[in-house]
């Protein structure tokens, strides 16, 4: 695979990991402390242009594929440069050469 230079930018990844209360209760929490930057290269992904079935919108997303070996996995959030809006991986698909993950704004 040809290395994407030109897309190249800093994403900075906080894990996602389920945190129990008081009561018992569980949920999903940003874990700030266990945060990273790590450098990917992001790019539109095709499929965000169109409808699925049965969406009332179509929903923003990026491929990411990261220089080198990255703990990210499904359900971390993802900041980008320039952009207030919270990332979160949706999926992490590992091929001998690279990895890719596609990204999809949160909310």
């Amino acid at each position: 695979m040809r290395n994407m230079v030109r897309y190249e930018m800093p994403i900075r990844v906080v894990p996602v990991r389920p945190v129990t209360g008081l009561t018992g209760g569980v949920v999903q929490a940003e874990r700030a402390d266990l945060a990273y930057l790590m450098m990917a290269s992001v790019r539109p992904d095709r499929r965000s242009e169109r409808r699925e079935q049965g969406s009332l919108r179509p929903r923003e997303r990026r491929l990411l594929f990261p220089h080198g070996e990255t703990p990210a996995k499904q359900g971390d959030h993802l900041y980008m440069p320039d952009d207030h809006r919270v990332w979160r991986c949706m999926q992490r698909r590992e091929y001998p050469e690279h990895i890719e993950l596609e990204a999809e704004v949160e909310g």
